[in-house]
């Protein structure tokens, strides 16, 4: 298995235990870990997981670093999967080659989707790459329906295993909020709640944009956006340019986030793309009503009958639809009633289904799928 997640050499991290359980499906679970210098030293994880980190001097030298390591576990290894299939799915291919196994590749983002190519040359690149490697793979592992269908007739002609990322929904039933957020902000009493990376891909300035129109309409109406990243000033200076500085608030990320999605009366998304969209899975097993844009689950699991949905970057629509919201608050508790019913019929709800399928779909690509 290839990774480049650091956090895998933390004992108490949940990259950690995913990986132990991992090893709980196999004879034998290799773990090269692409890390630039660092002290991170070879590590044993139960009796049969075994950590390599990489240690490379840049990122230029990840690729000979992590085939130095596969060929010395020549002969113990029958499959080698990587987490993407762009960077380290071309490792993990070069890799495959060489010391003669099966290849896996994953896919946790919709990259022929045209927002994600158009965003940058690095992800027309990683696109680009995609599209050799994939009908290359064994056996291809997606999150969502939605990556599947993306992919062209010679891809799909591949074995395939949709697998969602596992969610507790038992555990986030039972949690109870630490906090309010009808308490923690008295002076709104409409919130509205963004969980998000404070990325360009994300299209916050779109939520902010369409706030500007909704507050003619309801001025209390407040919305709550919880994350970092690089956009941050910039929306900041967004929201005071729009006059919004009372109703748009700004969070810190938080290991806590079912808090927030508990007490919030609407969860928005904006994104432009999401190969799986873990944060509305969190709102939907909250109880916490969507509106979102059509991407991620929407379409597997979230529809027009238990959400709000508007196109990539519909401003009028999002506005009108936080208007809607407001109005008919029973439509927003049918909605999420409904998008619980329909999430708990479709997505595995144990770690051990999820965690079959898995051990199922590397057993058919040692056994039977044939290069």
């Amino acid at each position: 298995m290839l990774s480049t997640d650091k956090r895998i050499f933390e004992e108490n991290s949940d990259v950690r235990q995913r990986i132990f359980n991992y090893g709980t499906l196999v004879d034998r679970l290799d773990v090269i870990v692409l890390n630039r210098e660092s002290p991170f030293r070879i590590t044993k994880i139960g009796s049969n997981v075994h950590l390599y980190p990489t240690n490379s001097k840049n990122k230029f030298y990840y690729i000979f670093d992590t085939i130095k390591i596969a060929i010395g576990l020549k002969g113990k290894i029958d499959l080698v999967t990587a987490q993407d299939s762009y960077e380290t799915g071309f490792i993990a291919w070069i890799i495959s080659k060489k010391i003669k196994c099966k290849l896996e590749l994953q896919v946790h983002t919709d990259l022929f989707n045209k927002y994600f190519v158009r965003h940058s040359l690095a992800n027309r690149l990683r696109s680009m790459m995609a599209r050799f490697l994939l009908p290359r793979a064994d056996h291809i592992r997606v999150v969502s329906k939605r990556i599947k269908q993306s992919f062209s007739k010679k891809i799909q002609e591949k074995p395939i295993t949709v697998m969602p990322i596992f969610t507790s929904s038992s555990l986030i039933q039972v949690m109870t909020p630490s906090f309010s957020l009808k308490e923690k902000h008295p002076q709104f009493k409409f919130i509205i709640l963004m969980m998000s990376r404070l990325e360009e891909e994300k299209n916050i300035s779109l939520a902010i944009r369409a706030m500007s129109e909704v507050v003619k309409v309801f001025p209390k109406t407040g919305l709550v956006i919880v994350g970092s990243g690089s956009r941050r000033n910039s929306l900041r200076r967004l929201a005071r340019r729009k006059g919004l500085e009372e109703n748009v608030i700004f969070k810190s990320w938080t290991d806590n986030p079912i808090s927030y999605f508990k007490t919030a009366d609407l969860f928005l998304s904006t994104s432009n793309y999401e190969g799986y969209g873990l944060s509305l899975v969190e709102a939907i097993l909250s109880y916490c009503p969507i509106l979102t844009t059509k991407v991620g689950i929407v379409g597997e699991v979230l529809s027009g009958n238990n959400a709000l949905l508007c196109e990539v970057g519909d401003e009028k629509c999002i506005s009108e639809s936080i208007r809607k919201a407001q109005q008919h608050p029973e439509l927003l508790n049918e909605l999420k009633e409904k998008a619980y019913t329909d999430f708990i019929k479709k997505i595995p709800q144990t770690k051990n289904e999820s965690l079959k399928i898995m051990q199922e779909a590397w057993n058919k690509t040692i056994e039977n799928y044939k290069k």
